[in-house]
């Protein structure tokens, strides 16, 4: 019998579910004072910009087979009026805001205690105007629909133990070792790539 092979056991992190999404903020808030909306389009006629304030935190809920997101956006809504150069604008209110961000999607075999990792780039802002139906004041009063529209990126993990012989040759066809770099990289017949500690090696010349 051939002399058994030494394996240790490592934590990896093993990919099993890689998707894009699309995922939405929304929010209405009360039109700041001035802003002046087009009633038949919803079309706002006064120069408005909704800046966002760094990326979106994500706080996802995972259930068998699905992943359940919430998440929420700092940003800041600049109401803008013509200044005293040509075609030049000054801002004249701000308005700083919260967008929640909703959404749920089928993920078949992924389960509670999963790793999801979410990566989000902006696709569009868009924002509306309706008359507030609630107001029954004098003068005019308005809402703000502001929409987000993301192209998120997410990668679910789940951590296993993974048995990894000590020994690996180029021609194994179980798992590859690299010879450079301060990490070794191994790959395994699943394609799931695993970095582990350097083996200590003697300092005896060959």
């Amino acid at each position: 019998m051939g002399k058994a092979k030494k394996c240790r056991s490592i934590k990896a992190l093993v990919v099993e579910a890689e998707l894009t999404v699309q995922k939405i903020g929304t929010i209405q808030v009360a039109a700041p004072l001035g802003v002046k909306v087009d009633h038949r389009t919803g079309e706002l006629e006064t120069p408005v910009e909704l800046k966002l304030v760094g990326q979106p935190v994500f706080t996802p809920t995972i259930i068998p087979g699905k992943i359940i997101n919430h998440g929420l956006q700092k940003a800041c809504l600049v109401v803008k009026e013509h200044g005293s150069g040509p075609c030049r604008l000054s801002a004249r209110s701000t308005l700083k805001l919260d967008i929640p961000i909703d959404g749920m999607h089928d993920v078949p075999h992924i389960k509670p205690g999963d790793h999801a990792q979410e990566q989000a780039e902006v696709e569009s802002i868009d924002i509306r105007g309706i008359r507030d139906p609630n107001h029954q004041g004098c003068g005019e009063k308005n809402i703000l629909m502001i929409k987000v529209v993301y192209q998120v990126k997410i990668v679910i993990c789940r951590e296993e133990t993974i048995s990894v012989p000590e020994h690996c040759h180029r021609d194994s066809d179980r798992c590859w070792i690299q010879e450079t770099g301060p990490e070794d990289a191994i790959l395994n017949k699943n394609d799931i790539n695993i970095i582990v500690r350097p083996f200590q090696r003697s300092n005896r010349k060959s």
